[in-house]
């Protein structure tokens, strides 16, 4: 099976792959795993702020998300996932818009079969693509969302995580993976790190995060295989997340 690493977004090409696994690592993927986890009715997908109101205002949705890092005014939550665990989301939908996570799903919208993934669902992410992709002849295609538009350390270590895991699976019943060079790379850069936390705490995500004041995050998204939720989309209208069924 192919596996292939879109490192920077402008690399992602939804038609070249039977699976997409979307990645933005600090913080929508794992917001969105979260969000999922914790019974939300439905999580529509905005691409900007003002859609994001509108959408609230017709749907009675919460709206929780960041606009450059920081909780735009009038909405109910920031995009921080060790706040949103918090809170009772059990049977609310909410809206969510960010700055890079839900642009980059709206931009690859169009592939067969679109997955979010991070650290936190890294395992169950690889299962259900290995599953989707199997007797297909395109692979799998791992994108990670960067910060605009340019790549992050963040993003990749988790492709790179992703990929290990897929490597795994396929050594487990006799298949190889082809890796393109891109995702080769993605893993040997996770291999560089000490851990996940030191690779998140060095990225330029986690610089974010203690410059806006939010470190407790850092940590929180290192978690790896904390869930077993795998985060799909459905194009709408409107965008919108759902748990993948096992």
């Amino acid at each position: 099976m192919r596996i292939d690493v879109a490192l920077v977004p402008g690399e992602a090409a939804p038609a070249a792959a039977d699976v997409l696994v979307v990645i933005d690592q600090i913080r929508a993927s794992t917001t969105l795993t979260v969000l999922l986890d914790l019974g939300c009715s439905d999580v529509l997908l905005a691409g900007t702020v003002i859609a994001a109101r509108r959408l609230a205002a017709a749907t009675g949705a919460l709206l929780a998300g960041e606009h450059k890092a920081r909780k735009p005014v009038g909405f109910d939550f920031d995009n921080s996932p060790s706040q949103l665990i918090r809170a009772d989301f059990r049977g609310r939908p909410v809206v969510l818009c960010t700055t890079n996570g839900t642009a980059i799903l709206g931009r690859v919208r169009t592939g067969a079969h679109v997955l979010v993934g991070a650290l936190r669902n890294a395992r169950a992410c690889a299962i259900a693509a290995d599953g989707l992709a199997r007797g297909g002849e395109r692979g799998i295609q791992i994108v990670c969302a960067g910060r605009n538009r340019r790549f992050v350390a963040e993003d990749a270590v988790a492709a790179g995580v992703i990929v290990a895991r897929l490597v795994e699976i396929l050594g487990a019943r006799g298949e190889a993976a082809e890796l393109t060079d891109a995702a080769a790379a993605a893993v040997r850069l996770r291999d560089s790190f000490p851990d996940l936390l030191t690779a998140m705490q060095q990225s330029d995500g986690g610089a974010t995060l203690r410059r806006i004041g939010q470190p407790e995050d850092i940590a929180f998204c290192a978690e790896e295989d904390a869930s077993a939720t795998v985060p799909v989309l459905h194009i709408g209208p409107p965008m919108r997340v759902e748990r993948l069924a096992r």
